[in-house]
């Protein structure tokens, strides 16, 4: 059930896929998804994105979505996390590589040689208005 259009993803993720490509090769017709099973696609799309891991595993994205809860669901509440790059020698500040995510897995990354002309909350904003 590998969806070809998927490619190089992260070892937790296939890990789940799996798991439940092992769990449908044996349920019968109208069998639940297991809690079990929930709770390790769940625990994969708070790292990975939603969209990410639901099109991985072939769940449908608004149940794996509900389960995430209001916190990654709603795009109003994203979680910004920032990562110093102080106490890096002088050399390796000159460029800077950010990558931004968005709850429904969206990702941009960003590369430039000299971070000091670039207006990092102009750009957060807007990938996450967007």
């Amino acid at each position: 059930m590998k969806d070809q259009r998927v490619k190089h993803l992260p070892a937790a993720i296939e890990g789940v896929r799996t798991h439940f490509e092992n769990w449908r090769a044996v349920k019968s017709k109208r069998d639940r998804i297991p809690e079990r099973l929930w709770k390790m696609a769940t625990k994969a799309a708070r790292q990975h994105g939603v969209h990410t891991v639901s099109r991985a595993v072939g769940l449908e994205y608004s149940a794996l979505k509900r389960r995430v809860g209001p916190a990654l669901s709603d795009p109003s509440t994203e979680v910004t996390r920032f990562v110093e790059l102080q106490g890096m020698p002088a050399a390796d500040r000159a460029g800077c590589v950010v990558e931004l995510e968005k709850s429904n897995g969206t990702r941009m990354l960003i590369s430039v040689r000299d971070r000091a002309t670039m207006d990092w909350s102009w750009m957060k904003d807007a990938f996450l208005e967007a």
